[in-house]
């Protein structure tokens, strides 16, 4: 066969046709393509219409919000209105200036003891015994608890021995503390002060000038002095950094520490009353009082 033949559907007539004869399919151009594309996204659009909420009526009457302003007033606690933190000033100053006469017409004082603090560490002793947790099956005392109350009760016996025989003395130029010795280490039956051996940390004497001193005070309290302290740089400066010195950040001194074994408030009166200089750090009582 030459020629492509069709052949119609029809066994009653069949027909051959000629492919010539027929008409040809001409392909859509691109601009009908276009046309199309945007029709079938104009009749999507129109569909999605139909799920959209109606439109509401919007009232012409508006409704109008009063929003409070923001507070602007200042609590009675804020610190907006505070003036700025000052530093106050740690430089060792005297609560009252005495000068060397006034100095040289006072009379020696001696300080009287405070049996307080040997008294408390021996009250120590039976409560550490009784209140330890024991392991004795039998209910016996524990040995963790009787090793720690024979510890106070022998050191309470040391700082009740200290309080009877140390006592610090006020002189003209400079307080020492001194020995007592002779029977019953009574001064009015036959007792006298001797000195005390060189201070086994600086190895200097037990003495100090009273302006060679730069600060005192009493740990935790006045009330309850059981630490005494003082600071002095008469002790030479090759000897300050020597045992518990050596914790001292502040520096520009010797510090020395001593228990609470004389009247602390009597101490604090004549460093003052002989103008002794100390940094003015407020205690909590001076604040509270303020």
């Amino acid at each position: 066969n030459k020629h492509n033949w069709i052949l119609r559907n029809d066994k009653k007539h069949p027909q051959r046709l000629n492919p010539k004869s027929l008409p040809l399919a001409i392909p859509p151009t691109l601009q009908e393509r276009k046309m199309k594309l945007s029709l079938l996204l104009l009749s999507m659009a129109s569909l999605a219409r139909g799920f959209a909420p109606a439109p509401t009526k919007i009232s012409s009457l508006t409704t109008t919000t009063h929003l409070k302003a923001a507070f602007t007033g200042k609590p009675e606690n804020d610190w907006s209105d505070k003036p700025p933190h000052k530093r106050e000033s740690t430089t060792p100053v005297p609560v009252k200036k005495v000068n060397w006469m006034e100095r040289q017409m006072m009379e020696d004082v001696m300080i009287d003891p405070n049996f307080f603090l040997a008294f408390g560490v021996a009250v120590l002793c039976p409560l550490i015994i009784w209140y330890h947790p024991s392991y004795d099956p039998n209910g016996g005392p524990s040995i963790i608890g009787v090793s720690g109350g024979i510890f106070h009760l022998l050191f309470a016996a040391l700082l009740w021995v200290q309080t009877l025989r140390v006592r610090c003395v006020f002189e003209k130029d400079a307080f020492e503390f001194y020995n007592i010795k002779g029977p019953k280490l009574d001064l009015e039956n036959g007792a006298y002060l001797e000195k005390k051996p060189d201070n086994y940390v600086a190895g200097t004497r037990n003495r100090w000038t009273y302006d060679s001193i730069t600060n005192y005070g009493f740990f935790p309290s006045e009330e309850f002095p059981v630490i005494c302290y003082f600071k002095e740089t008469e002790t030479p400066e090759w000897k300050w950094n020597r045992y518990f010195a050596a914790f001292d950040s502040y520096g520009g001194g010797q510090p020395h520490f001593f228990p609470g074994i004389c009247n602390a408030k009597q101490f604090k009166a004549q460093m003052e009353a002989r103008g002794v200089k100390r940094k003015p750090i407020k205690s909590l009582k001076d604040i509270k009082e303020e």
